[in-house]
């Protein structure tokens, strides 16, 4: 009897004890909090490394701008304190309009103007400058609060880049910081260029990646195009394949002394529609293509079982040498990934998928190409380990991917993975979260958490451990009159 009323006081207590609120990050519907996420190091020297997470559709007064947040981590991936950067917050002057997407990337540039804190480098795709959704990119200088000490715009019409960018090219949906890529003392960056839409032009979605060497003062000295008709690109990019949608450094992956990136093409149709693909480029010093290897269905070594509509691609970053065998890995985000059915499109009689999406750890060869391959999604890697942390339906888990170095100090490098279609509650659609992944060095998940916390996903934890309690007290009851008779 004393068991069975203190498995009475437990299942009370459950709703209380497992309560996760939103009091110190409040987020309003439709922000999309996680579209895009950065390791930005250790920001405040606390010893922990933070991240700076991008909401695109933050809403201020009344209007989808779009904003930042610097997140202040601790070494379990909790958020310890944040720092908003919009056109309200966090000391920014930049003149963004409605619907410029502010916050639809964001990478790390390094100590850019030698002050001893990390800057950042943020795309707002949607900005207007030179013509409808041209796009552009802030240079960030930051203060050790996350607070901005000062910006330089690049757009069309600003910060010395004389690119021809034209009206729809949605310059600045994807940016990296390149490290110094032409040895002047100052870093440099790499720009991804969809080509997603204008009205005033035909809709053929090939895009480009620009090279931009920098001066100190965050303007362009000089800058490269990455496209079929430019620098050197040996591969054909084929209408719709979105080239440039996510673009990452890669460090010097074949040795050369030259940086390399990694550049996403999630609607490639190797191997059926919309696969998704991820070239790896080796960069020459100047900006252009040395060589390059394609990943996909059908090149690359890659032996993951894509789906028609699974987008791989849309998100890569890298994540250093996982399993020690001195080359780089990537992680590579296929948010349309749908484990749970194949996908068919509505058009052909099939459902909708339901997109809670996947990530892929790839090692890599030192030529680009996979030496193997662990998946991470709701049935595979282990990420369903912990209660705490389940996928919801349209989650679009793996649309944004970044490493956050070794959080907490177990030798493997750890990642952060955005889902900014997460519904925080049935009333608040569509805020988004970030995944906090602590791997194994074979790429499974160790431990893992969300941010914020899903009052959903404690209803269901309270509701699974409330019936276990119960089927344990039943099955209980019943050992114990068992042993009577």
């Amino acid at each position: 009897m004393k068991i069975l009323i203190l498995l009475s006081i437990l299942i009370i207590l459950l709703p209380t004890v497992n309560a996760q609120t939103l009091d110190k990050f409040n987020l309003e519907e439709k922000e999309q909090f996680g579209y895009t996420i950065s390791s930005i190091g250790d920001l405040n020297g606390d010893g922990v490394n933070d991240i700076a997470v991008g909401a695109p559709y933050d809403n201020q007064n009344g209007e989808p701008i779009g904003a930042i947040y610097i997140l202040f981590l601790n070494s379990d991936g909790t958020v310890k304190s944040s720092q908003e950067i919009s056109s309200t917050e966090g000391n920014f002057y930049g003149d963004i309009e409605p619907h410029d997407a502010f916050g639809r990337s964001i990478s790390n540039i390094g100590d850019f103007d030698g002050d001893g804190v990390n800057d950042i480098a943020v795309g707002a795709y949607h900005d207007d400058d030179g013509g409808y959704n041209t796009g552009a990119v802030y240079i960030l200088f930051l203060n050790s609060d996350g607070t901005v000490k000062s910006h330089q715009k690049i757009s069309s019409t600003e910060g010395n880049f004389h690119e021809d960018i034209e009206s729809g090219d949605c310059w600045g949906n994807a940016v990296t910081g390149m490290g110094d890529l032409n040895g002047d003392g100052v870093n440099d960056i790499a720009v991804g260029a969809h080509s997603n839409y204008s009205p005033d032009r035909p809709d053929t979605r090939i895009g480009a990646v620009h090279v931009l060497f920098l001066n100190s003062d965050g303007t362009v000295k000089s800058s490269q195009e990455i496209s079929n008709s430019h620098g050197n690109l040996q591969t054909t990019i084929e209408e719709g394949d979105r080239f440039g949608i996510s673009v990452s450094k890669i460090e010097d992956l074949n040795g050369d002394g030259v940086n390399d990136i990694a550049v996403g093409a999630m609607g490639d149709d190797d191997g059926g529609s919309t696969h998704g693909a991820v070239y790896i480029l080796f960069l020459n010093s100047d900006g252009t293509v040395k060589s390059e290897q394609k990943i996909s269905s059908t090149e690359g070594n890659f032996s993951g079982e894509l789906d028609e509509g699974d987008l791989f691609g849309y998100g890569v970053n890298l994540i250093g040498d996982l399993n020690g065998d001195g080359v780089n890995d990537i992680v590579v985000g296929a948010y349309g990934d749908d484990d749970s059915k194949l996908y068919v499109p509505p058009s052909l009689g099939g459902e909708a998928s339901s997109s809670k999406g996947a990530v892929y750890i790839l090692f890599l060869n030192s030529d680009g190409t996979v030496k193997s391959e662990q998946k991470i999604s709701e049935k595979y890697g282990d990420f369903n380990r912990q209660l705490n942390d389940i996928l919801q339906q349209n989650d679009v888990f793996g649309f944004s991917v970044s490493k956050i170095e070794d959080l907490n100090g177990d030798g493997v490098n750890d990642i952060a993975v955005g889902a900014p279609y997460t519904d925080t509650n049935e009333e608040l659609q569509d805020t988004g979260a970030i995944h906090i992944l602590f791997l194994n060095s074979d790429g499974t998940v160790k431990s893992n958490n969300i941010f914020p916390k899903i009052q959903q996903q404690t209803d269901d934890f309270v509701l699974i451990m409330m019936m276990m309690i119960l089927s344990a007290s039943i099955g209980l009851i019943i050992y114990i009159k068992t042993r009577k008779k």
